[in-house]
């Protein structure tokens, strides 16, 4: 009988602690909530992209042909402020992935400056 209640009060704790690891949540940047992809309209032909989206392109150098540096570059450069969020968004303006209203969004360039200083953390 003395086994059956450790082996149950054994499995009840490794439940609460397991529930519990279930229910934690990660922290959220508060400026990519704020983003409303819905409040940006773009043009008829052209694919609105997720500030993470961006990010990731231009991390991955599809917009070298923009003057967007890619991998190490971007961060280094990013990290001196020689490219910022608007200056990725006008090379993807330029490469027709997003609207050239995209550069009055203030929660879009917030949101992706944010995306962008997360792919600088090592």
């Amino acid at each position: 009988m003395k086994r059956f209640f450790t082996v149950t009060l054994s499995v009840l704790a490794l439940s609460t602690v397991i529930a519990a690891s279930a229910k934690a949540e990660t922290r959220i940047d508060r400026q990519l909530l704020s983003y409303d992809s819905a409040r940006v309209q773009p043009a008829s032909n052209q694919a609105l992209l997720s500030p993470f989206d961006l990010a990731f392109l231009a991390q991955r150098g599809y917009l070298k042909d923009q003057g967007i540096s890619s991998y190490a570059a971007l961060d280094t450069s990013y990290e001196a402020g020689t490219i910022t969020a608007k200056d990725v968004v006008q090379a993807a303006i330029r490469a027709n992935r997003l609207p050239e209203s995209t550069l009055q969004d203030r929660c879009y360039l917030s949101a992706l400056d944010s995306n962008l200083r997360g792919f600088n953390i090592h």
